[in-house]
């Protein structure tokens, strides 16, 4: 049976009512207090400071494009940069003077590697990478590899290719002909050198 007054029930229903309805009300009203925007007025503290918005400069354009550069020079520096060869800082001389002379871009550096490896083994001071007009104790010098480079270039232009002599194999028979006896070892070192260079 039951022990509690009825009119004990009645209250503690009605104080439940009360705070439930008394917790509601505070609970809405601070939720509406915290979500609501709030305005800071500066104190007379002496201090001054302003406010500045993080925006770009509206005279700044920006631009998209696509930069066309000729990777050859590249190429053939880490070609020779690969055999520890001192060509590498003349890699763009090479491009100039194959582009000058309309030759394919490969072929000087290709020589190079096969008559000095890349300028490794070469007549002290003479400069001459390409074996180029080396016969028994007769030596062609220059003053650089660059003026090698562009002679070089040149002579393969009016002294070889002019005159029909368009691949390595054909050029080998007037270039080095002892190597034709050899089973044309020269022309295959060029074209060996070329397709490494692609």
């Amino acid at each position: 049976m039951d022990t509690v007054k009825p009119q004990a029930r009645i209250w503690f229903v009605a104080a439940w009512f009360g705070a439930s309805t008394t917790t509601l009300i505070f609970t809405i009203l601070f939720s509406l207090y915290l979500s609501s925007p709030k305005l800071i007025t500066p104190h007379n503290s002496g201090q001054s400071f302003k406010l500045y918005a993080a925006l770009p400069k509206t005279e700044a354009e920006v631009t998209d494009g696509i930069v066309a550069a000729d990777g050859r020079a590249k190429i053939v520096e880490n070609f020779f940069v690969s055999y520890q060869a001192p060509l590498a800082e003349h890699s763009q001389t090479f491009i100039e003077v194959a582009d000058k002379y309309q030759l394919d871009w490969r072929l000087l550096p290709s020589i190079a590697m096969q008559e000095s490896n890349g300028g490794k083994k070469i007549i002290e001071e003479s400069y001459n990478p390409f074996g180029y007009g080396i016969y028994g104790k007769l030596v062609t010098k220059f003053d650089s590899w660059d003026m090698a480079i562009e002679r070089v270039g040149r002579a393969l232009r009016e002294d070889y290719l002019n005159q029909g002599l368009k691949n390595p194999t054909q050029i080998m028979a007037k270039y080095t002909p002892p190597s034709l006896e050899k089973g044309g070892a020269w022309a295959k070192g060029v074209l060996t050198f070329m397709k490494e260079l692609q």
